[in-house]
């Protein structure tokens, strides 16, 4: 793992008790962040990470937020920065999943809850952000985490996937706003995360077929081979805010979803030698070939 010393400064993230938000707090707080984060599925996980975060010495701070009331939404940045006395990061995690339906099936009643989580919270908390830094003379940076749905198109995914490809365009065209006062604003698109815990299939949430499912779906179809893991969206976090590292990268999309985008359709023909890895082929290599590599 790669060492940061982030220490004294201070990170906001929505959603974040459970799945890709709490790898990020994790993370983020490893590294030397204290943490502010919202949470709106369960108090005990969320009290649950607090201490984690807290063993590692660093301060952390948790808020119930519904980012169904936009007015909770209003609060969350300024009550952040009034509870941690300063704000240098802000993660842009919280959203809800809308069920899987052809386009067809959906509702008015669907099409605004996702709206009002997954993009109007997005924009929301974006603006005070700002709003805090410019007011305060200090510059910050936003991480927008994404999806790789956003670049890719998937059947029965037309909200999701729409509201994510909306979520890159505001974030771009926010970084331009931002700029001139040295604030950052960029994205993380994660591909498949492994986000399944031993929990949720103990609590009847998710059945255990699918975790299989999702097991032998990156096996066979992810160019890398495996699901990703949600630390690794916190380390992709942690990169983009680095005032160090990436302090001229604004604007951008990181894409960590181990190479599930990259392919297009192919008419390639598989060898008799090679084996199939979803739109990828491997050939098998044998010790006389690679006598000559070096």
């Amino acid at each position: 793992m790669v060492h940061y010393d982030e220490t004294g400064k201070a990170a906001l993230v929505t959603g974040g008790e459970r799945g890709i938000g709490r790898g990020i707090v994790l993370r983020l707080a490893r590294a030397g962040y204290d943490i502010f984060f919202t949470y709106y599925f369960s108090r005990l996980k969320a009290e649950t990470v607090q201490r984690e975060v807290e063993k590692l010495g660093r301060m952390c701070f948790i808020q119930e937020a519904d980012f169904r009331n936009a007015a909770e939404v209003e609060r969350v940045a300024w009550t952040a920065a009034g509870q941690m006395g300063r704000l240098d990061l802000v993660v842009n995690n919280a959203a809800i999943m809308p069920p899987r339906m052809y386009q067809y099936e959906y509702t008015a009643e669907h099409i605004d809850e996702v709206l009002s989580v997954n993009y109007r919270g997005y924009m929301l908390i974006m603006r005070d952000a700002i709003r805090y830094w410019i007011k305060n003379n200090c510059k910050g940076s936003i991480v927008n985490i994404d999806s790789e749905s956003a670049v890719s198109s998937h059947q029965k995914f037309s909200l999701y996937g729409g509201i994510k490809a909306a979520i890159l365009r505001s974030s771009a065209n926010a970084a331009l706003d931002a700029a001139p006062y040295g604030i950052r604003i960029n994205c993380v698109l994660p591909g498949c995360i492994d986000t399944l815990s031993e929990d949720a299939v103990k609590e009847n949430r998710v059945k255990e077929s699918e975790v299989k499912h999702r097991e032998t779906f990156a096996r066979q179809q992810i160019p890398l081979r495996r699901q990703g893991m949600a630390e690794e969206i916190g380390n992709a976090v942690l990169w983009l805010a680095s005032g160090e590292e990436a302090s001229y990268i604004t604007g951008a999309n990181l894409t960590v979803d181990g190479g599930i985008t990259l392919p297009g359709l192919t008419d390639m023909t598989v060898e008799s030698d090679e084996d199939v890895y979803g739109f990828c082929t491997k050939k098998r290599i044998g010790n006389e070939e690679m006598v000559s590599w070096q």
